[in-house]
């Protein structure tokens, strides 16, 4: 799947503005059988940092256990990524990323605004390890 892929998803989305069976099968057309856990991304929450005064900004979703970094369609910093996209080229996604690009299109996700100083400590809370 290519990022103009991820696109068309995000804007398939933005436009419905609601989970359907028509969300939920394309989805499954893409990420066959995960869907679900796409859902549970979404319910789980997804969080868009702003950082003042720069204009930083940090996605993350919350995972089963931690919060990953998500730079949108082209990072997460899950062990998913890593596994299926980084080292097996699998795909260019994971269910993360997904969550996240219908989070965005939907408009429903949670803003959290601090100052850059913080940033550094947001980074570091993530533990970001593979």
């Amino acid at each position: 799947m290519s990022k103009d892929f991820l696109l068309e998803f995000f804007e398939r989305a933005k436009k419905k503005k609601l989970i359907d069976e028509d969300l939920i099968s394309f989805l499954e057309d893409i990420f066959p059988e995960k869907s679900t856990t796409v859902i549970e991304v979404l319910k789980r929450g997804i969080t868009k940092y702003i950082y003042k005064p720069s204009n930083r900004i940090v996605w993350t979703a919350m995972g089963e256990n931690q919060e990953h970094l998500i730079y949108p369609r082209i990072y997460c910093s899950c062990q998913d990524f890593y596994k299926n996209v980084v080292v097996n080229k699998k795909r260019n996604f994971c269910k993360h990323i997904l969550a996240q690009l219908i989070s965005e299109a939907f408009n429903n996700y949670k803003i959290v605004r601090l100052g850059d100083k913080k940033f550094s400590m947001l980074i570091g809370d993530l533990k970001l390890q593979i």
